[in-house]
């Protein structure tokens, strides 16, 4: 096992020079992850490095600095010893799959698909795991709902914070930050879908959506919270859609909650 603040004496190999910055990334990345590198230990120094590499100072730097965006380092800026193994945490993952849907350019149609299917399955283990707490952060989102009407954005804002609290309370932690990431890309087309002067009724529709969801999932009644999720995303995002993409989403309303009731699969 590596003891903190160790090296590993030639644990890195020279590389190609074209594009030499990646095979650096390339391979600090994969010594983390494969454990020869542990959450707290330090890389060798900046020396060691253009040593075992075998590239120029910029190199190692630029390597240095996509792994510390990555969340896998932390680097201080004077300090003799390497950088030292971060691990990636909740954030970095999430920026690092928001940066991943932004670069792919990820139709919205898949990213109400994905909510529709997260949002049920979400939502059923909310309602059967969640806690006085859970129900408080919901119950507050709503509030902050009532209160942030005028103001689009923060409208927006409250409604991510109380889906946010269902996957909290869903308790897992895959499809939470996965979720957030979805939750993030789409939060300006709720913004835009509750910002017209016009468009208070739907406004009004959203609140009484989430006191109808929250009395679902606080009665613990999941294939009713599965249920509403199902319809209230389709009827959010379908005028959205062009026709083909509405009736693949569709799909998923007319299956309802069947897959979450047991009696459907016997």
């Amino acid at each position: 096992m590596t003891s903190r603040g160790a090296t590993n004496e030639g644990a890195f190999a020279p590389i190609n020079r074209d594009r030499a910055f990646e095979g650096v990334v390339s391979q600090i990345e994969a010594a983390i992850l494969n454990g020869t590198y542990k959450v707290g230990d330090n890389l060798p120094s900046e020396r060691e490095l253009l040593e075992q590499f075998q590239v120029g100072r910029s190199t190692v730097r630029e390597a240095l600095r996509i792994l510390e965006s990555m969340g896998l380092v932390r680097t201080s800026q004077g300090s003799r010893k390497g950088a030292e193994v971060a691990g990636m945490t909740m954030n970095s993952l999430a920026r690092s799959l928001h940066s991943a849907v932004a670069m792919r350019g990820v139709p919205l149609v898949d990213l109400v698909e994905y909510r529709m299917i997260a949002g049920a399955t979400g939502n059923f283990l909310a309602a059967r795991d969640r806690t006085d707490e859970h129900l408080t952060k919901m119950e507050n989102a709503i509030t902050q709902m009532h209160e942030l009407v005028g103001d689009a954005h923060a409208f927006a804002r409250a409604d991510v914070a109380f889906h946010s609290a269902i996957l909290e309370a869903a308790g897992n932690a895959l499809l939470q930050i996965i979720s957030s990431v979805v939750e993030a890309s789409v939060i300006d087309l709720i913004a835009d879908r509750v910002s017209d002067a016009d468009n208070e009724a739907v406004r009004a529709s959203f609140i009484e959506q989430h006191v109808t969801l929250l009395t679902a999932i606080r009665d613990r009644q999941g294939e009713e919270a599965a249920r509403i999720a199902q319809i209230s995303l389709y009827e959010t995002y379908a005028p959205l859609l062009e026709p083909k993409d509405r009736d693949r989403i569709a799909v998923l309303v007319d299956a309802g909650a069947a897959s979450f009731n047991p009696a459907h699969h016997n």
